[in-house]
């Protein structure tokens, strides 16, 4: 997949405290806010993006270069402000996939880029907000956008996030000035013709133009460290597919053992194969009863489970979250951005370790039970209670 990302803005209502650098070059915990964009667009494996630059663009160009992770990186510099709508249609010559994202550098907006790509039809992100007055409201019926209001006070609606599906040849056919705004512009004179569908959701949001949305990203992006444990042999007693609470019995060190982590401010993460799910042994209701039950049974001990990851599948379906594949660390990683490295990963299978190894978690430690310790590439310590 590919993306253009407008970096090139001044940036005006952030001045007052940050001036020397381009707005998506702000520091958000110590790294630039873009990096932040860049990586939600690798975990969803774009392979190029193409930054719009105009505004000291020596400062974007001289840190990213030409590539990010694994992404390509390419430019399309503005010697002039070409408005929104003039910058990606400039940037549109670089791109080499039919249907290409366009992301505002300034802002995150947590979508599932995966589904938006899937209707294959143009498409805006779209916001869902209570209580608003900074934002436009965007009229929507039976998914079709239908118009762009005027900035006033809603008390709950949708609004543009700022991400948008596009065909690569989408300005072709019309008539349109050298600088002009995609919105204004565009999208509303020719908004029958084009058919955008919206995109709705109500995750997570954050524009930083301002200085006090740009105060609380120093906040919401602050790396943050978990400890992850697998659950049937270290959360409660492995009996084989236990899918019932009457047969969930918890491990005798298990509250001990969290508490101390929870206490220094670990995140608490479970990490779970149920392949009973896939092989008919129990729902996946039981999975959520139980996924529950032990919540609430952590809180009597004054513990905040923060998320509970399973994985349904049996071996055969060849899954990337089925331990030893790491996709339930990484999601989890993702989604409460987590800092792997000052992490901490707790199982007693090897495919624990392995799968959480593959993921970057720093610490790894086994519990024996009845499975067999494997030999691995990597160091690990060992837990006994």
């Amino acid at each position: 997949m590919e993306a253009i990302i407008l970096a090139g803005g001044l940036g005006t209502r952030l001045r007052s405290v940050v001036s020397d650098v381009p707005k998506p070059m702000a520091p958000v915990d110590g790294e630039p806010f873009l990096n932040y964009i860049l990586d939600e667009l690798n975990y969803y494996n774009f392979n190029h993006v193409i930054l719009c630059v105009g505004y000291k663009k020596e400062v974007i160009m001289d840190y990213y270069k030409d590539s990010y992770k694994n992404m390509k990186i390419s430019y399309s510099i503005e010697e002039e402000s070409l408005g929104t709508g003039g910058a990606i249609k400039k940037a549109m010559s670089l791109a080499l996939d039919d249907m290409v994202f366009v992301l505002n550098g300034d802002t995150i907006f947590k979508v599932d880029f995966n589904k938006i790509k899937e209707s294959n039809k143009i498409s805006i992100a779209c916001k869902y907000m209570e209580d608003f007055d900074r934002y436009g409201e965007v009229k929507i019926k039976d998914s079709i956008i239908q118009s762009f209001e005027e900035k006033r006070h809603v008390d709950k609606g949708y609004i543009n996030g700022g991400i948008y599906y596009l065909p690569k040849n989408i300005f072709d056919k019309f008539e349109l000035p050298h600088k002009f705004s995609l919105e204004v512009d565009f999208f509303t004179p020719y908004m029958k013709e084009l058919g955008i569908t919206a995109y709705m959701t109500n995750s997570y949001f954050l524009d930083i133009g301002i200085p006090s949305d740009y105060s609380k990203a120093q906040d919401d992006f602050k790396k943050k460290k978990a400890l992850f444990l697998d659950r049937d042999g270290i959360i409660n007693i492995d009996y084989g597919h236990v899918h019932t609470i009457d047969k969930f019995k918890f491990t005798p060190f298990i509250f001990d053992l969290t508490k101390k982590f929870y206490d220094l401010g670990y995140l608490i993460i479970v990490i779970t194969n149920q392949a009973g799910v896939a092989k008919g042994l129990y729902p996946i209701e039981d999975v959520y009863t139980i996924n529950s039950y032990m919540m609430q049974e952590f809180k009597k001990h004054d513990i905040e489970i923060t998320s509970i990851y399973f994985c349904p599948h049996k071996d055969s379906d060849n899954c990337r979250c089925r331990k030893p594949m790491p996709g339930m660390y990484l999601d989890a990683i993702h989604d409460f951005n987590i800092d792997p490295v000052k992490s901490i990963a707790i199982g007693d299978k090897t495919s624990d370790l392995i799968a959480a190894n593959k993921a970057g978690v720093g610490k790894l430690y086994f519990v024996k039970t009845e499975y067999e310790e494997e030999k691995v590439d990597f160091e690990y310590e060992r837990l006994e209670f």
